[in-house]
């Protein structure tokens, strides 16, 4: 069921990505993450497909140096290699699935007005701030930061 009461209709539809990490399924995203069920199929594969290629980006450093010592995709990376990579796998997903709920949650107010359907539970914009907090700190933690960085000046 979504914040509605209507039920959720999960879409079975992959989304590759580029080979090095891991695709993803837009039903498992649904699932995990609740997403409201007033969302056309085509709105959610943009928001996961968008969050997957800016997750990307701000890993490609990591990525760079993973297969500079031989990794060619993470899930099936030798364990010698790249011990936690399970724990990769999660972690990156977490990133990119906490981006693309903030981007779709900041989008929900343009889908339905209806009264009866209003919910400030999916249109408060701490929630997309909170989700894209998420997502950060799970990208920090692949590069293998802390959840803040500090300067001395």
């Amino acid at each position: 069921m979504s914040f509605s009461g209507n039920p959720t209709k999960f879409a079975e539809r992959q989304i590759e990505n580029d080979g090095f990490w891991p695709d993803f399924s837009l039903a498992q995203f649904q699932e995990a993450y609740r997403l409201p069920g007033e969302y056309l199929v085509e709105t959610l594969v943009d928001g996961l497909t968008t969050a997957m290629i800016e997750v990307n980006q701000d890993l490609a450093t990591l990525k760079a140096r993973w297969q500079a010592v031989g990794v060619s995709s993470v899930e099936s990376a030798d364990p010698m290699v790249l011990p936690e990579r399970t724990f990769h796998v999660a972690t990156y997903k977490r990133a990119v699935y906490c981006r693309a709920k903030a981007n779709l949650l900041t989008q929900f107010a343009t889908i339905t007005r209806r009264e009866s359907a209003e919910n400030t539970g999916k249109e408060l914009p701490e929630r997309g701030e909170t989700f894209l907090e998420f997502s950060q700190q799970a990208v920090r933690s692949l590069q293998g930061r802390g959840r803040i960085t500090a300067v001395l000046l």
